[in-house]
C-alpha cells in the first residue's frame, strides 16, 4: 500500500483543498487536526485517514507521522490570534514543529517535511532593493514572524529531509470583509499570491526531491507586483464600496516583491495571474448581485 501524505492542520480550508488534489492523483492522505475541528466530508472517505490530536502533544504527533511519505506541516497559530499570547503561539508554532521533526526522525525517517513559513520573517524591507531573495536577513516585527523564524531554525537543525516555503500574503477569491487596517501602507510594494497557486506549490513540494534542502519564496509573480493602494482600490471596486473606507497601516508592514525564479522553475505553481484573480472577484460579486 502507498504511504500516505500527512497534512497537519488538515481539517482547514487549505488542507481540504490539498486532500482533494492528492486523492485525484491517486494518493492517500492522513489528516491531523484538533479533536474539536469539523471533519465532515473527511471521515469515512476512501483514501482519507483522520487522526485527531494536538500538535503540542508528542504522542499524538507520533501517531500521525508514523509511516508517512511526506508531511505538509500547516498547523499553526496565525495572525491575529498569534499576537494575543506569545507563549501559546511559540508552543504551537515552534514546539509543535519540534514534535513533528522529532517524530519524523523516529517513525518516518525517509519522509519529506514541507514547513510552511512566511515572507513576514523578512520584516520591513521597504528600504532594500527588490525583489527580496531567500538569503535576505530575517527580522521579525510581530510574534507570528518570530515564531516562524524559530520554526525554520528547528527544521534546519533537525537534519530531516525538508523544504521551507516562505509564503506571501494570500489572495482568496471570495466575498470578504476588508481587514482594518490593511497589513501594508498605500505606497508599499506588495506581491500577493493566489490561494490556489499556494495549494499547487504545496502539492508539488510534497514529492519534489529536487527541492529537498531548499528554501523558497512563494509569491504570485510579476503580474502581482503592485502597491498596497493598487490592491485596496481594486478590492473596494470589486465590492462596490467607497474607497475612503480603506484603512492602511501607519508604518511599513512586511510585504514586498519577492524573488520566485527558483521556486517557480521547480514547483511550477504560478498558474493564475492577477488578472485571473480580478476576473474571479468580479464574477463572484456579479453573481451575488444578480441573485
Amino acid at each position: 500500500m502507498t504511504k500516505p501524505v500527512l497534512i497537519t492542520g488538515g481539517a482547514g480550508s487549505v488542507g481540504r483543498q490539498l486532500t482533494s488534489m492528492f486523492l485525484e492523483l491517486g494518493l492517500s492522505v492522513r489528516i491531523f487536526d484538533l479533536p474539536f475541528m469539523d471533519f465532515e466530508g473527511l471521515e469515512g472517505v476512501k483514501g482519507i485517514e483522520v487522526v485527531k490530536g494536538d500538535i503540542t502533544d508528542r504522542n499524538s504527533v507520533l501517531d500521525a507521522v508514523r509511516g508517512v511519505r511526506s508531511v505538509l506541516h500547516l498547523a499553526a497559530l496565525l495572525p491575529p490570534n498569534s499576537e494575543k499570547d506569545r507563549e501559546r503561539t511559540f508552543s504551537v508554532n515552534v514546539e509543535g514543529t519540534q514534535n513533528v521533526v522529532d517524530a519524523v526522525k523516529e517513525v518516518a525517517d525517509d519522509a519529506i517535511v514541507v514547513f510552511t513559513s512566511s515572507i513576514s520573517t523578512y520584516g520591513d524591507t521597504s528600504h532594500q532593493d527588490e525583489p527580496v531573495k531567500v538569503n535576505h536577513p530575517q527580522s521579525a516585527i510581530d510574534i507570528y514572524a518570530d515564531s516562524k523564524i524559530h520554526g525554520e531554525k528547528v527544521v534546519k537543525e533537525s537534519g530531516v529531509r525538508s523544504i521551507i516555503l516562505r509564503i506571501g500574503s494570500i489572495a482568496v477569491p471570495a466575498f470578504l470583509a476588508p481587514p482594518e487596517p490593511w497589513p501594508f501602507t498605500a505606497s508599499q510594494r506588495v506581491e500577493m499570491v493566489h490561494r490556489d497557486d499556494v495549494a499547487d506549490a504545496l502539492l508539488a513540494s510534497a514529492s519534489s526531491e529536487e527541492s529537498v534542502g531548499k528554501i523558497f519564496n512563494i509569491a504570485g509573480g510579476e503580474t502581482w507586483r503592485l502597491t498596497g493602494r493598487d490592491y485596496v482600490e481594486d478590492f473596494f471596486n470589486f465590492m462596490g464600496a467607497p474607497i475612503d473606507l480603506a484603512v492602511y497601516r501607519e508604518s511599513t508592514g512586511w510585504n514586498d516583491w519577492y524573488d520566485t525564479e527558483e521556486s517557480q522553475r521547480i514547483l511550477g505553481y504560478q498558474n493564475r495571474s492577477y488578472q485571473h484573480y480580478s476576473d474571479e472577484m468580479k464574477a463572484i460579486v456579479d453573481e451575488m448581485m444578480s441573485g
